[in-house]
């Protein structure tokens, strides 16, 4: 098998899934950026990945880039390490980079977070990464700045289709709406703050998104117990009300539609539903975006216009809203018609005096910082 510069074995009794090329070269980007950034250790940096499986995600992080100076394979199946040991072997002299250091250990993540330092911690659990949060900031115990990067596939669970185990896992009510994908994404970065500020750690997320069936964000952590409390005063609710499609974001939810006065009514969805509390602040971090787009231009990743789109995309979302329109729908329940192209409906927008991107949530979707009137208003101006 190959992906990108990494020739590596696979095995049927070791899970290795090639629809996660584009996650892994995101991912692998934002470990370079990081290192150009140079913050804490980041130009040295040691990294575990955990539920390693091949091993591929932590031997493209260490091949890729030259700020790991060690990568360490972690996984409880006696199988996936022996392939890891194996790849990483075939590749450590391999081009672009050597890898300098490697170990793997064939262990639970609970049992050596007591054992291990991270710069760096990768954990893409099957499923929810809830459980191993704690267990995560562990690795970080000796240092005042690390990284953690948070994969979670439970996306079900966490847009509204599994209402008690998204209380159960992330203590947050989500919501099945249009724009779920994002509320799902900024539950999960909240209950990651919550457990890091336990730790006195604060958060900065630098690149978090939704792509086919799986969430990830990749965070930066200082160990600050006033960054920790402020990072957890950027939580709150998104509210959406089934009637009109109305929406905001606050501390709490208000007990009515302020445009149609729908009341409020969770679990009805007759009228305004809400989600939360999640995490309210920014989810991308320019800088960050900026050193990824310009190290996907270096390199000659299979994904690379998808890559360029896609970060063009995160840098436009930055300062607007904590959710998005959907055009199809807006149109659908305040009987607008014909729906218009969606230049027209940015035109529109732009036309008025407002800032309006489309999101990389959805293609038929836009962010803006109009008023829920102007947008409406928009929409029928262009139709």
């Amino acid at each position: 098998m190959q992906e990108e510069s990494i020739e590596f074995s696979v095995s049927k009794d070791v899970f290795y899934n090639p629809a996660m090329r584009f996650c892994r070269s995101m991912s692998s980007l934002a470990v370079g950026a990081i290192g150009e950034l140079g913050q804490g250790d980041a130009k040295n940096m040691e990294v575990v990945d955990a539920f390693c499986a091949s091993g591929i995600r932590g031997i493209r992080y260490a091949k890729e880039n030259k700020n790991v100076k060690k990568l360490t394979s972690l996984d409880i199946e006696p199988g996936a390490i022996t392939l890891a040991k194996k790849n990483a072997k075939a590749n450590k002299n391999a081009k672009p980079n050597k890898i300098k250091k490697f170990a793997a250990l064939r262990a639970n993540i609970s049992k050596v977070a007591f054992e291990n330092v991270a710069d760096f911690l990768e954990i893409d659990p099957f499923g929810t990464p809830s459980p191993y949060l704690a267990d995560s900031m562990r690795f970080f115990n000796p240092k005042k700045m690390a990284y953690l990067s948070v994969t979670a596939t439970d996306v079900a669970v966490l847009c509204g289709g599994k209402t008690a185990a998204c209380m159960k896992n992330y203590q947050a009510k989500p919501l099945n709406c249009s724009f779920t994908h994002e509320i799902g994404l900024r539950i999960m970065l909240r209950r990651i703050v919550d457990v890091a500020a336990e730790f006195n750690l604060g958060t900065l997320p630098l690149v978090s998104f939704s792509d086919q069936h799986y969430l990830k964000t990749i965070i930066r952590l200082t160990r600050s117990a006033e960054l920790a409390y402020e990072s957890q005063k950027k939580q709150g609710h998104l509210s959406f009300c089934n009637k009109c499609g109305w929406r905001t974001a606050s501390k709490f939810p208000p007990e009515s539609c302020q445009f149609c006065h729908a009341p409020l009514s969770p679990y009805l969805k007759t009228g305004l539903d809400y989600a939360g509390p999640l995490y309210l602040g920014e989810i991308q971090d320019k800088e960050t975006i900026g050193k990824m787009t310009a190290l996907n231009g270096q390199r000659s990743y299979a994904d690379k216009e998808k890559i360029s789109n896609f970060l063009s995309l995160l840098d436009g979302e930055i300062s607007l809203p904590p959710y998005y329109y959907n055009m199809h729908e807006l149109c659908k329940l305040n009987s607008i018609q014909p729906i218009p192209k969606m230049e027209d409906f940015l035109n529109a927008l732009h036309g008025a005096g407002h800032i309006a991107k489309r999101t990389h949530f959805s293609p038929i979707s836009i962010k803006t910082d109009a008023p829920f009137k102007a947008v409406l208003d928009s929409l029928r101006g262009s139709s």
